[in-house]
C-alpha cells in the first residue's frame, strides 16, 4: 500500500508543476535567442552553431532546407564567407508552448544587413518557429527552425535598386 502511494505521489508531483513553466522556459529561451542575436551580430559563429542538436533541421526563406549540423554549419560558413555583415539583429520570443521534451516558441526578427557591392544595408523583419529540444543536462538545443520575412522580396529589391 505505502509503495502505490508514493508512486501516485511521485506521479502526480511530476505532472502538476515541478517542470518548468512556460514563463521559465520563455526566460530561458529569451536568453538564448539574445545570445544567437549577438553572435550574429559578432560573427561568432562557433558560439551561435552550439546552439543546434546534432539532428536540427533548418529551413530558411529563400534557401533550400539545411538537414544536419553539418548542413547547417556549411550554410552558415557559406554566408559568413559571402562578405555579407549584420549590423544589428534583434530576436523577440512571443510565446512559448511546452510539448514533452520539446518547447514550441514563437517569435519574431528585426534585422540590419550590409552586402558588398551595396551602397545602403538591408532592413528586414519577418516571424519564426524554433522547435528547442531539453536535452538531458537540462539545457535546450535547436532541434528545428524556420523563418520567414514580412518584406515583400520585389519592394525590396526595387528599395535597393534606388540611389
Amino acid at each position: 500500500m505505502l509503495t502505490t502511494s508514493l508512486f501516485l505521489v511521485m506521479l502526480i508531483m511530476k505532472s502538476t508543476g515541478f517542470s518548468q513553466t512556460s514563463a521559465e522556459y520563455k526566460t530561458k529561451i529569451q536568453a538564448l535567442t539574445s545570445e544567437m542575436a549577438k553572435c550574429m551580430v559578432d560573427g561568432n559563429i562557433e558560439t551561435g552553431l552550439a546552439l543546434y542538436a546534432a539532428d536540427a533541421i533548418s529551413m530558411p526563406s529563400y534557401q533550400p532546407m539545411q538537414e544536419g549540423f553539418a548542413a547547417i554549419r556549411a550554410a552558415t560558413e557559406a554566408m559568413a564567407s559571402s562578405g555579407m555583415k549584420y549590423n544589428s539583429f534583434e530576436l523577440t520570443t512571443l510565446k512559448v508552448m511546452p510539448n514533452g521534451n520539446l518547447i514550441n516558441e514563437i517569435g519574431t526578427f528585426k534585422v540590419n544587413a550590409s552586402m558588398p557591392g551595396m551602397d545602403k544595408p538591408i532592413d528586414d523583419h519577418g516571424k519564426y518557429l524554433t522547435v528547442w529540444e531539453k536535452q538531458k543536462d537540462g539545457s535546450l538545443k535547436i532541434k528545428i527552425e524556420i523563418w520567414n520575412s514580412d518584406v515583400d522580396p520585389m519592394a525590396m529589391m526595387n528599395q535597393m535598386g534606388q540611389k
